[in-house]
């Protein structure tokens, strides 16, 4: 009965070799890394079809739907991979390209801008104030010794006229030359032309004059031929009188000093302009200025001068030019708020939204001239702002077509499809909290690397580096709870040259660190949020050195639950009021004072 079966397994066993032949020779073919056992062949179509991330943070991938996002805890939801909108993601130029299909690309609605070469035009804000033109500064002084027999100005503060009298100065020798002066007339009428009365005459008023007797005193004594025993002497010009030295019933002596007589015709307005600002700043640069004392009057002048020597404690130059001030409204002193016109004539330019500022890089998303729907990123170096333009010093070409709104998004979506991000520390990780993963956060982990024993190396700053340091962070910190990104960037850049002019031992060198985390780019940083995350890492570290009494003496130490996107934030500031600096005029009474430092470091406040 077994025969048959025998048979027909014989009968079978050509085809059967011959099946496997095959299969060998087709395994034969297969490298080893596209080997597959049949049960993954089976499986590899499940495999590919569908992967889940997290909404919130879509480096998170899994293929069980059931999984939940490790850092949030959120369900996962379906991400279908697309492999022909990212053809070359396996190619090294991958980390910064993206193809979009055309639903995603009609999704996006990126906005284009070309690359441009153009004349450009901006402004550079400066802060600054009045000063008195030294060489428009006067002095009065005696002409002829004597005692102060009248004063016709009684305090300093008042504004004189030129020729208006304002001393008169007894001296007895006066009455014998002007008898001398006198005699020589009635002589000279007696006897007509005389020579010798003549000369007689013209000596005694060379000597009245060199006593400081003006000219029409001395023709009124030759009319009234009345003698007079003091001296007047009159302003020289129109101005204020800024200091009286002598007083009544005095006695001085020749050419002692009386009077300073400021003419207020013409003021120094003085600017303070930091290091990065310098090379767009040149004598003839139109400056238009307004002045807190006069709310909505604009004055316009042009730069005189820069002066050759840059302050070595708040690492700014002073920049003059000169004001007329025919009514004198304006007073030395006063405080100033100029705006210089920056031109270029020949500059490449992108639009400041183009741009995707990480703090050391700065990127933008350039359209591929053959692929509409492919964009590259693309590391650029930029030089000044102007308006709402950035200048490109290198990394694109004219012409080329970069994302203007949009960046952002695409961005987003390398992430979410698991490709490297540009915005990555890194510039390679397409999980932006890669550097963070299984860290603490970032508030405890900056004060646990950051707890060095500085006072073991006893090392103080000196009351001129304290001020040179906390007087642009508190520039900084107001402009920040004022939602004034301008006046942030220029207290962070004095700030950070003020750091940089210190000489850190190396116990602080983690706090040096995070002070000059991303510093010389506050000037690229067009965003408030931005701005928020670079005060947030340079203001931990101050704390530090706060703690270890090394600065802010006096200052106080204030939290917020709610800052740091609901973890909670910590800041240093110098009032005892609360004036928060993560939220600006929204939110700037929330938050606590948790302490006062002193010299040694904190106290219970």
């Amino acid at each position: 009965m077994f025969i048959p079966v025998k048979s027909a397994m014989l009968a079978s066993l050509p085809v059967l070799l011959f099946l496997h032949s095959n299969v060998v020779a087709a395994a034969a073919q297969q490298s080893p890394a596209t080997k597959q056992s049949p049960l993954q062949q089976l499986t590899a179509s499940a495999e590919q079809a569908t992967v889940y991330t997290c909404s919130m943070h879509p480096h998170v991938r899994s293929t069980n739907p059931d999984d939940r996002c490790p850092i949030c805890g959120m369900a996962l939801i379906p991400v279908t991979s697309d492999r022909s909108e990212n053809p070359a993601s396996g190619a090294s130029d991958a980390a910064s390209a993206v193809r979009l299909s055309p639903r995603a690309f009609a999704l996006l609605q990126p906005e284009l801008s070309p690359v441009r070469r153009q004349p450009a035009e901006g402004s550079i804000a400066l802060v600054g104030k009045l000063a008195a033109d030294q060489s428009r500064l006067k002095t009065i002084s005696a002409w002829t010794s004597g005692r102060i027999d009248k004063f016709y100005l009684n305090t300093s503060g008042v504004d004189v006229s030129a020729g208006q009298p304002m001393v008169e100065i007894f001296n007895p020798d006066l009455i014998v030359i002007q008898q001398e002066l006198v005699q020589a007339k009635q002589l000279a009428a007696a006897r007509g032309t005389s020579l010798p009365a003549d000369s007689t005459l013209a000596a005694a008023r060379r000597r009245l004059r060199l006593l400081g007797v003006p000219a029409s005193q001395i023709d009124s004594i030759l009319e009234s031929e009345d003698l007079q025993d003091t001296v007047t002497i009159s302003a020289p010009v129109s101005g204020r009188v800024l200091e009286k030295r002598v007083n009544e019933g005095a006695y001085v002596s020749a050419g002692q000093p009386l009077f300073t007589v400021l003419a207020l015709d013409k003021l120094w307005l003085e600017l303070e302009a930091f290091e990065h600002q310098i090379t767009a700043i040149s004598p003839g640069q139109p400056v238009s200025v307004e002045f807190l004392a006069l709310p909505g009057q604009t004055f316009n002048t042009e730069v005189l001068l820069l002066e050759p020597e840059v302050d070595s404690n708040r690492r700014t130059v002073t920049v003059r030019a000169l004001l007329d001030n025919p009514d004198g409204r304006l007073l030395p002193g006063m405080l100033a708020r100029a705006s210089l016109l920056d031109r270029q004539d020949d500059v490449l330019l992108i639009p400041a939204s183009a741009v995707l500022h990480t703090g050391q890089r700065s990127l933008v998303y350039v359209q591929h001239p053959e692929q509409p729907t492919e964009f590259s990123g693309r590391h650029v170096t930029l030089g000044r702002r102007f308006a709402d333009d950035y200048q490109v010093l290198s990394g694109l070409s004219e012409g080329e077509l970069v994302v203007s709104k949009g960046a952002f998004r695409l961005d987003s979506e390398l992430q979410i499809r698991g490709l490297p991000s540009m915005l990555a520390a890194d510039g390679r990780s397409g999980d932006p909290h890669a550097q963070h993963a299984h860290q603490p956060k970032p508030a405890q982990q900056t004060e646990q690397q950051m707890a060095t024993p500085a006072q073991a190396e006893e090392f103080t700053l000196s009351a001129e580096q304290q001020t040179a340091i906390l007087e642009p962070y508190q520039q900084l910190y107001l402009a920040l709870t004022e939602d004034d990104l301008a006046g942030w960037q220029q207290g962070t850049a004095a700030f950070e040259q003020a750091i940089a002019g210190v000489d850190w031992p190396d116990s602080l060198q983690p706090q040096l660190t995070q002070l000059q985390r991303g510093a010389g780019h506050s000037q690229h940083i067009n965003d408030l949020e931005q701005a928020r995350q670079h005060y947030y890492q340079q203001v931990q570290a101050l704390l530090q050195l706060a703690e270890q009494g090394i600065l802010a003496a006096g200052w106080y130490r204030a939290f917020c639950p709610m800052a740091g996107d609901g973890e909670g934030a910590s800041w240093l500031q110098p009032q005892a009021t609360i004036l928060n600096p993560y939220f600006g005029p929204m939110m700037q009474g929330c938050g606590d004072i948790e302490q006062q430092y002193s010299n040694g470091g904190r106290h219970a406040h």
